[in-house]
């Protein structure tokens, strides 16, 4: 029993350099967690006192809540991570430091409404990763994906932890290979990285790829499923291994989508000599590692997004071939790079989402086919760089990222920003010419998207940059141009409302005609002119979100009413006469 009151002693002195008067925070700590009941509970005196050492030095970065409640579901919380962790931890000391992370990052999301997911994810996945950074990656990538998560998807983000810890446990997948394959599943949930989930649909045979619960279940399930048939494979890559649990699950699930209940085992195939990887684990097809291979760098990944991983239902860049065309000749040529030069709203990022598409489907020369597009904001890139040299460093970082992965070509919007960006009174070092040099060497490709007046303001003048760039010109589309566009961008809108559209193929006609003529340039504000094909898509679009609204599954004529009357893309007289167009 001393020992006890002599570890109370020992915490009592850690908040005696803390400033008078308490805050509320060290009051809060004082009266939660320092008492002979936790001490006891924690049967580990200098565990505690590192526990209570390392919630008095983050008090300041978290938001204490003012329930006893929560905090003795948290504390509960921390002793189960802590009892779980030496359970399974085999050989190794227990630790220590991981475990304290953990026990602050459930502190920082105590109040969150998403808080018992995030416990559990942690709790299933930190046994599963030795290296400690590996885990923080992984975890990271679930917390990101759980703050923008419906109620709804939160028990299958879960889940996701859940099946990660079941096949860690068989021993099948271990390091890498298994944070890859979670993070990969958690891109279900993530807005813009929905390629794999056609993919899967497609492999699954499932015409539907509507419904991503439905998917992600029946995917993770027959996962298992050829875990069983398989000996270790944790040194594989993500592509490789999703290339031969893809071919496995072709050959064993039926057409009808059902899962399967009786497998037959695999084709008893070994290795060839030589081979490091056995013959049934070579890539089924060169073209699913391409489409699912990945840049594993946490640069890109955080400032950047991987076009090539979104999800395009139709062409995104409809009669564009041309423009197109020219673009993939500027890539391959060896020291230009392009950059698209149009009105806002004519569809300059919309032929860049169009080259992606392709380089999806390898429909591209050949010495496109292995690129990969990443989206880049200037706002992203100088975010958080308040001090000097910050700005210099962040962009050595994109640079040298960018020749480690000499296949990615980076997409710049509004590259006009990129002049003048980060320089300060003391040093006109912008972003632009510390790109100069490596895009002049041609050691790395950049797609730029900017209008004519910005072109001519910004670039021009500088002529050691304008050269460095080969203008393509993106001309605003005529009606009949629009109408094709309209048309091919339908049944993106109605995957992502989820409402039908319910006209027959004359009356959408007639209607997309209306939009057409409605955003004529005379029926639109002065000083806002949006050109086509932007104007008619946006109304379109608001369409569909209001039938979605309203929770309907079939466009009507009201929703296309709603739509002209509330947008302040039109004059007020238009708007007010909204019915009378339709």
């Amino acid at each position: 029993m001393n020992s006890v009151y002599e570890t109370l002693t020992e915490a009592y002195k850690l908040t005696d350099s803390l400033p008078r008067p308490y805050t509320t925070e060290v009051s809060m700590i004082l009266t939660m967690f320092i008492s002979p009941e936790r001490i006891e509970s924690f049967n580990d005196d200098e565990l505690y006192l590192a526990f209570v050492r390392t919630i008095i030095d983050n008090r300041e970065n978290v938001s204490f809540p003012d329930s006893g409640d929560l905090f003795e579901k948290y504390y509960l919380d921390c002793i189960r991570l802590k009892d779980q962790i030496k359970e399974e931890t085999v050989g190794n000391a227990f630790p220590r430091e991981s475990w304290l992370d953990c026990c602050i990052r459930l502190l920082e999301n105590l109040k969150t409404p998403y808080y018992a997911v995030y416990t559990e994810v942690l709790s299933c996945l930190k046994t599963c990763f030795a290296d400690t950074d590996l885990f923080g990656q992984t975890l990271k990538a679930f917390y990101s994906v759980l703050i923008r998560s419906r109620e709804d998807t939160l028990p299958l983000i879960q889940y996701i932890g859940q099946h990660g810890r079941g096949i860690f446990r068989q021993g099948m997948l271990k390091g890498q290979l298994l944070s890859d394959l979670m993070i990969h599943h958690l891109s279900v949930f993530a807005d813009g990285k929905e390629l794999w989930v056609h993919r899967l649909a497609h492999v699954l045979h499932m015409e539907d790829c509507r419904n991503k619960e439905t998917l992600l279940l029946t995917w993770l399930g027959q996962e298992e499923l050829f875990l069983q048939t398989v000996s270790d494979s944790g040194e594989l890559p993500l592509s490789a291994w999703l290339s031969a649990c893809g071919g496995w699950v072709r050959q064993n699930v039926p057409a009808s989508g059902k899962p399967v209940r009786f497998i037959s085992e695999w084709t008893s195939a070994v290795s060839e000599p030589g081979q490091s990887v056995p013959g049934y684990l070579r890539p089924a097809s060169e073209a699913l590692i391409r489409n699912l291979s990945k840049v594993d760098s946490h640069f890109l990944n955080t400032y950047a997004y991987n076009m090539n991983a979104r999800s395009y239902t139709t062409n995104p860049a409809i009669g564009r071939e041309q423009e197109i065309k020219d673009l993939e000749l500027i890539l391959i040529s060896p020291k230009k790079s392009p950059v698209l030069i149009g009105e806002s709203g004519v569809g300059k990022t919309s032929v860049v989402e169009g080259l992606a598409w392709l380089l999806q489907k390898g429909d591209v020369p050949d010495l496109l086919k292995n690129k990969t597009i990443f989206k880049l904001t200037t706002t992203s890139l100088l975010s958080g760089t308040k001090y000097v040299g910050e700005m210099e460093e962040r962009i050595k970082q994109l640079t040298g990222e960018l020749e480690k992965y000499p296949d990615v070509i980076l997409f710049i919007d509004e590259i006009h920003t990129i002049v003048g960006a980060g320089s300060t009174e003391s040093s006109h070092n912008d972003i632009s010419n510390m790109l100069k040099p490596f895009i002049d060497r041609g050691d790395i490709k950049i797609i730029g998207a900017t209008t004519i007046q910005e072109y001519e303001a910004y670039l021009l003048p500088d002529r050691a940059l304008a050269r460095r760039f080969y203008p393509i010109a993106i001309e605003e589309p005529d009606e009949d141009m629009t109408l094709k566009i309209l048309r091919g961008t339908l049944p993106s809108m109605e995957v992502q409302t989820r409402v039908h559209n319910g006209f027959s193929e004359e009356e959408t006609l007639s209607v997309m005609k209306t939009l057409i003529r409605l955003s004529d340039k005379k029926n639109q504000p002065e000083g806002r002119i949006t050109r086509l094909p932007e104007l008619p898509l946006t109304l379109l679009e608001m369409a569909f979100s209001y039938a979605a609204l309203e929770s309907r599954k079939t466009l009507v004529i009201e929703d296309i009413i709603m739509a002209v009357r509330h947008t302040n893309l039109l004059t007020k007289e238009v708007r007010m006469k909204a019915e009378n167009y339709f």
